[in-house]
This record gives C-alpha cells, structure tokens and sequence, in this order.
C-alpha cells in the first residue's frame, strides 16, 4: 500500500541522518583518543625509563651496585672540595659563592622544567577532556538536538 503522507521516506531520511551522526561521532572519539593515547604513551615511556634507572634487580649484585655508586659520590665530593680549593686560592671565596649560587639556580631550573613539564601534561589532558565533551555535545545536537 502507498504511503500518501511520505512517512516511510521521512523514517528511513531520520535514520539515516542517526547512522551518519552516529558514524561521526564515533570517528570523533577515535581520533581524539589517539591523540590521548599518543600523549599518554609519551609519558609512559618517560616514567618507565625512570622506573628502570632506578629499578634493583635481585638477580644482579646489589651491594656492588651500591658501593658503586657510594665510590662515585665520594669522588664527586672529593673533586667538588678540590675545585673549592683551586678556586678560592685563585679566585677567592665570593668567586665560590657565585659558582654555588649558579649551582642552585641550575638545580631549581631542572625542578621547574619538571614541574613545567607536569603542568603541560595536566592542560593537555583537560584540553582531550574538553574535547570529549564537545564531541558529545556536536554528537547529541546532530542526532536529538535542533541541528537535526
């Protein structure tokens, strides 16, 4: 029987504009999630270099480990009295003082790049969550909202 009103043509016309919006919006999400996982993936190979530098490994001679790394504190500090002393013959105990200063300004920028490069971390994932919520929104208004 024919539909006279064209309420057939307007249902499959609804449904298909649903599947189309939906499609959209899930290839959204995708994209948005690679982006996520791209970052996240970044920082995880980061914490995880981190994780290994310092990671003890039963299997391997600790106590070697350790006194290796006591032996070369020892020589830093050995080498960090030596230099104090050529320098504040040379240079006097203010040339000293400025090279520390130096010393604690380079300490502090590498603090700062860190906590810079947490901040960067934070924006981006609140820029994806934006994101989130907007693609949700462009899907929800193309499937029930006005733009329909």
């Amino acid at each position: 029987m024919p539909d006279p009103f064209g309420i057939t043509e307007g249902v499959k016309a609804v449904t298909s504009s649903i599947n189309e919006s939906v499609k959209a919006s899930k290839e959204l999400s995708k994209a948005i999630d690679g982006v996520l996982e791209l970052a996240d993936s970044a920082a995880k190979e980061r914490a995880d270099s981190r994780k290994k530098a310092r990671q003890v490994n039963p299997d391997s001679a600790t106590i070697i480990e350790a006194v290796d790394e006591w032996q070369r504190l020892l020589i830093a500090r050995q080498s960090e009295a030596k230099i104090q002393e050529q320098i504040t013959k040379k240079y006097g105990s203010k040339a000293w003082d400025e090279i520390q200063g130096i010393k604690a300004r380079k300490l502090w920028e590498e603090r700062q790049d860190k906590y810079l490069e947490q901040h960067d971390r934070r924006v981006m994932k609140s820029v994806m969550l934006l994101c989130y919520i907007f693609a949700a929104w462009i899907a929800y208004e193309c499937t029930w909202g006005i733009w329909r």
